[in-house]
């Protein structure tokens, strides 16, 4: 029997003179699973919308006070009262459980699973009493003193629970208290965990398993059964074995295995693995066999960082994922689809979660099964100095979730940290040296120590320190190995983003620019009076560090139009950030070529909150217009080029003024293909055109088409523009403007533009001279494209399809590009 205890009820426990509540009294939840105490509080009324204009600041009381939740319930009637546990999941943070007025147990770490033998009565009242987290950091803060941090109190350290509910430099300050889930479980034969490992052979065609099926309780079966299905359903085999103890094992040699590949690089089989017990399934878990190696090999550079997939090596494309609400118990598994297939469609391969947030919902993990998204796992510590005081907890905590993650393919590597060994450096701690940087024993000995013993032997995932990080004797900023956060662009030298080429590193697992979410959710949560360009609540809802530098981005980049609306200050930012992103792909994908940049992972995916950030999805799941550029430029087939001046030279005494320009151009895909490319004055007069036939592309690598030859023609105010052909079909554009787009006159630019509806929800845009970042949209209404925020040029009519597009909005389509406002 397994009961999910959902009656909960809630109360404060002193007074406040901010709240509204009265003291000691009880009030009634909804009836679900998960809680936390700021929801609970918003659906009762108590508490405005922290998300609404500057109501966060007015929901800051929540976090100072202890509060207690309570659930009365009545034994079922089929309960074995001989064995009976309580399971406790992300008890947030310190808690004391208690059960029919006597203790059961005392909590400290959120991202525990506590199970704890208890005795039930006929009527069973259980109540979680939370202690303010932030208070009890606060007391051991002044126990054990202050440490570094970048980003919230710096008492976080001290207290293992989310730590971006302390306020990031994206989010907002929300320190709630909470549970994911608490169960009553008392049943004789409940299977509390079933790991799947294994071993592949040198060809990767047969996997020796080895299962492992662990009881809550001493089981009373006679025989334990595992039922093997493929990715089709058919069934494999069946193992059996009677000799069944608390943890029983069973092997087995699996012939033939599909193996799991990554999104666009092979398929994603499944097999169904269910475990039996006397001839009743228990539990089942989906697997996919792959090998996974993260390659760290010296070259002329320094070293290399890329990962293999079965032998296959594999550039990553990937984004960073943040906790996409503030309040998580208020997600469900809609949400989490709907973040995926977002990740899927938009030429994403991984997702890195961040170790400032929490360890995601199960139904994440499987989604990325599914679609073979690869996950980067960091452990969840984030730019700090984190304690040695916290590192028993910390190691029940990594065992904990190493034993729920452990059987997901889609995981390909753990790492210890977020940024803590850079913050190290920054206040120049020896990061060799435990007694400066106390928590080297956690990320160097704890977490690596737990993954050899958790997996057993097995096919194991590869684990890095921490992100960045180099090794022992190089900073975690040394581009030439290791991982990279690259944040000279907006932070640092603020460098202009036209500089990407010379600032890649081995494996780019950080980089960003700000914008603002779409002008639908900025309505929905900002006051009307304040949308418009530097408002004090937009400004309320920006909360990264220099601010006032997404202004100079724009302005350095784009000319200001005379009226600067929301709408057009919003379209501004985004195509910005669009375009300083993109660029950043376009250029570190080239560096596959001799696996230079292994990887490119985009700061950040989403927002926890409506929020002026770096996502380029915003927090209602309307994409950006960098979402789109980021899709062209990762798509299976592309074309590309770099536009670099050359000349100048001096020859002794002698100066050669031979100034002129060469273009790179390269592209991926596979098969034959053609280039047409044009140049274009800075009025948009088509000038130059030659056409590149019988070009043969190898998948999986960089085709180098032309490099270094020098066009007489191109100058820096051209316009180039590139298309790659295949069977007569354009397949892949790829433009290069003249930077900064705002030395371009573009009050002489005037170009005829028709956008035909084809039918459904499809729509072509041509135009008779070339136009930057055309958008489409619907006044008033939020839509997913198949593409936007694209180049347009003449004689190469796009087709961009509008998905779920209503017949009653059809006729509402409209359009802007950077040459209308």
């Amino acid at each position: 029997m397994t009961l999910e205890l959902t009656n909960w009820q809630f109360r404060q426990l002193s007074n406040h003179s901010s709240s509204p509540l009265v003291t000691n009294q009880w009030y009634q939840t909804t009836h679900a699973t998960s809680h936390q105490i700021h929801v609970d509080l918003l659906e009762a009324n108590f508490i405005p919308d922290p998300f609404v204009d500057d109501s966060e600041k007015e929901v800051q009381w929540v976090s100072e006070l202890d509060w207690q939740y309570r659930c009365v319930f009545d034994a079922p009637s089929s309960l074995d009262s001989s064995e009976t546990v309580l399971i406790l999941n992300g008890i947030d943070t310190f808690a004391n459980v208690e059960l029919n007025n006597g203790p059961v147990i005392s909590t400290d770490n959120a991202f525990r699973r506590y199970v704890i033998p208890v005795t039930l009565s006929e009527h069973n009242e259980l109540t979680i009493t939370y202690e303010s987290a932030l208070n009890k950091g606060k007391e051991m803060e002044k126990e054990f003193g202050e440490r570094a941090v970048w980003n919230g109190d710096a008492s976080r350290v001290y207290v293992r629970k989310p730590q971006y509910q302390y306020g990031w430099d994206w989010g907002p300050v929300l320190n709630t208290v909470g549970f994911e889930g608490v169960s009553v479980v008392s049943e004789k034969n409940y299977v509390d965990d079933f790991f799947v490992g294994y071993v592949l052979s040198e060809g990767l065609d047969t996997a020796e398993l080895e299962l492992e099926v662990l009881f809550l309780f001493e089981p009373s079966v006679l025989e334990v059964a595992v039922e093997i299905k493929d990715q089709l359903g058919d069934i494999v085999d069946v193992i059996k074995t009677r000799d069944v103890e608390k943890k029983t094992f069973l092997r087995y040699s699996l012939e033939d295995v599909k193996l799991w590949y990554p999104i666009h690089h092979g398929d994603q089989p499944l097999y169904t693995f269910t475990v039996v017990l006397d001839d009743t399934p228990k539990i089942t878990k989906k697997v996919g066999f792959r090998k996974v190696e993260l390659v760290q090999t010296p070259d002329d550079l320094g070293s290399t960082f890329y990962f293999k997939i079965n032998n296959k090596p594999i550039q990553v494309f990937g984004t960073n994922w943040i906790p996409t609400h503030s309040f998580t118990s208020k997600l469900t598994e809609q949400d989490y689809s709907e973040w995926m297939q977002l990740v899927a469609n938009g030429g994403f391969n991984l997702i890195r979660i961040w170790g400032g947030g929490l360890y995601e919902n199960d139904k994440l993990y499987s989604l990325c099964d599914e679609l073979g998204i690869m996950i980067w796992q960091d452990f969840m510590f984030a730019c700090g100095i984190y304690p040695d005081t916290i590192a028993e907890s910390v190691e029940k905590e990594v065992h904990d979730q190493l034993v729920r993650l452990r059987n997901h393919c889609s995981i390909i590597l753990y790492a210890g940290n977020n940024e803590d060994y850079q913050i190290a450096e920054v206040e120049k701690l020896d990061t060799n040296n435990a007694t400066q940087f106390p928590a080297k024993v956690i990320y160097e000995d704890i977490i690596p120590s737990q993954i050899t013993k958790l997996y057993n032997n097995n096919t194991t995932t590869p684990y890095h320190y921490g992100s960045p990080y180099s090794n022992p004797t190089h900073k975690s900023s040394d581009p030439t190995i290791g991982d990279l956060h690259q944040w000279n662009v907006w932070h640092g030298d603020h460098e202009a983003y036209q500089n990407w080429p010379r600032l890649s590193g081995r494996f780019v697992s950080e980089f960003g620019m700000l914008s603002l979410p779409s002008t639908h959710t900025l309505r929905r949560y900002i006051t009307p009076s304040q949308l418009h360009h530097n408002s004090t609540l937009i400004d309320f809802h920006t909360r990264a560090a220099g601010r006032e530098y997404l202004n100079k981005y724009v302005w350095d980049n784009f000319p200001c139009p005379a009226n600067l609306s929301i709408e057009t200050w919003v379209y501004l930012t985004q195509l910005m950030q669009s375009d300083a992103l993109s660029l950043a792909y376009r250029y570190w994908r080239r560096n596959w070529e001799q696996r230079k940049t292994g990887g490119v992972v985009v700061w950040q995916l989403n927002d926890c909150w409506p929020s002026v950030s770096w996502a380029i999805v915003d927090f209602l799941k309307v994409p950006k217009l960098a979402y789109y550029g980021i899709k062209r430029e990762t798509s299976e087939t592309s074309v590309a080029c770099y536009r670099k001046e050359v000349g100048g030279e001096k020859d002794g005494a002698q100066s050669v003024f031979s100034r002129g320009f060469e273009l790179d151009i390269w592209g991926f895909g596979s098969g034959g293909f053609s280039l047409n490319i044009e140049f274009y004055d800075e009025l948009g007069q088509l000038y130059f055109t030659e056409a590149i036939d019988h070009l043969e592309f190898t998948t999986n690598e960089v085709n180098t088409i032309v490099r270094d030859r020098k066009y007489p023609d191109l100058k820096d105010t051209s316009i180039v523009y590139l298309k790659l052909i295949k069977d007569n079909e354009v397949v892949s554009r790829s433009s290069d403007w003249p930077q900064p787009l705002r030395n371009l006159p573009w009050s002489k630019h005037s170009a005829n533009i028709s956008l035909d509806h084809l039918g459904e929800d499809t729509f072509e845009i041509s135009t008779t001279t070339p136009v930057k970042g055309l958008e489409l949209y619907v006044p008033g209404r939020t839509y997913v494209f198949s593409d936007n925020a694209i180049d347009v040029f003449p004689g190469d009519p796009q087709q961009v399809r509008i998905i779920g597009l209503s017949e009653a909005d059809i006729g509402q389509v409209r359009y802007r590009h950077l040459g209308s406002l």
